[in-house]
């Protein structure tokens, strides 16, 4: 008898796990299709939009919130995309760049921001914003895998990736947040006439809250992520990289910019820290705050990249 009920257990397991392993591939494959032509919103219509011009564009940037609100694109190229995105690190940076074709001559700007290099805490969870892809791009796929950032679950049941995203991916299917074909990638801020006071009063008190230390140390997975950039590099010669710090409003703290520097040297890599390129400037018309500049101060930023790396445009 006890052998019957087991037998009879197992087998409504096994049905179970067939019938969810069943529905999971038809929501999967269902919101592949919508997903697919959503291109409007960080949820995944900007990744989306990147993977469909990333090999024909002729400059792209990545990094963070501070790449997407400060590099105006068109500046440099009106074949050119931003692929900034809000709250991100190294890791989903590294992920995408290793996408890029091994034969379109691109001048690529990376930002590095120092805060996310020197962060102990730091686990690159951030490659997570990449899942929606998993089991569809070879190079996201094998990067996630990598990184042990996946649940176990995700490798059965593939819909798992599209967790946290659907509610937005449905939102800019069938409501596209703005005009894609027209739109490059660059976000500026603009800073109203309300925030402008407290702005300035917020300004007029900043200290730098980093304790400055001699034995700061580059977070060993961040720095893992930063090598695989530098091989990539150096195996495409046809692409010239630029990798950068944009301005903060006041960086007290020297010591991670210096050893920073450093390691771009010792991996080859062409870097130039900005972090107090606006510190004696007393304009705070330059700022939304401390660490993000206004679209008057992105503008004057993006002005100087480009006077300073437009030899390497192709």
């Amino acid at each position: 008898m006890n052998s019957e009920i087991t037998k009879k257990f197992l087998k409504i397991i096994v049905l179970i796990l067939l019938i969810s392993y069943g529905l999971d591939k038809l929501v999967f494959y269902s919101l592949n299709k919508i997903s697919d032509k959503v291109m409007t919103g960080q949820a995944i219509g900007k990744l989306n939009h990147f993977l469909s011009i990333k090999d024909s564009a002729e400059v792209l940037v990545f990094g963070n919130s501070r790449a997407n609100r400060h590099i105006d694109v068109k500046l440099f190229n009106n074949n050119s995309y931003n692929m900034g995105i809000d709250g991100i690190g190294i890791a989903y940076n590294s992920t995408l760049i290793n996408t890029l074709s091994k034969t379109k001559k691109q001048l690529v700007l990376v930002h590095i921001d120092t805060k996310n290099l020197f962060d102990a805490d730091y686990d690159g969870s951030d490659i997570r914003g990449l899942k929606a892809k998993y089991n569809r791009n070879l190079t996201i796929t094998k990067a996630l895998d990598e990184s042990g950032q996946l649940s176990v679950l995700q490798k059965f049941y593939y819909s798992i990736s599209y967790n946290g995203n659907a509610i937005g991916i449905l939102k800019n299917y069938f409501k596209p947040s703005y005009d894609y074909i027209a739109y490059d990638g660059y976000d500026p801020i603009t800073v109203s006439n309300d925030q402008k006071s407290m702005r300035d009063a917020f300004l007029s008190n900043y200290r730098d809250q980093v304790e400055c230390k001699e034995n700061h140390k580059i977070n060993e997975i961040a720095l893992g992520y930063l090598k695989s950039i530098a091989i990539f590099v150096k195996k495409n010669p046809n692409k010239r990289f630029i990798f950068i710090t944009s301005p903060i409003f006041n960086d007290d703290c020297s010591v991670d910019n210096k050893i920073l520097a450093d390691k771009m040297l010792d991996l080859g890599l062409n870097y130039k820290d900005f972090s107090n390129l606006y510190k004696n400037n007393s304009d705070n018309s330059l700022w939304k705050d401390a660490t993000h500049m206004s679209q008057k101060g992105a503008e004057s930023f993006s002005k100087l990249l480009l006077e300073k790396y437009a030899h390497l445009l192709f």
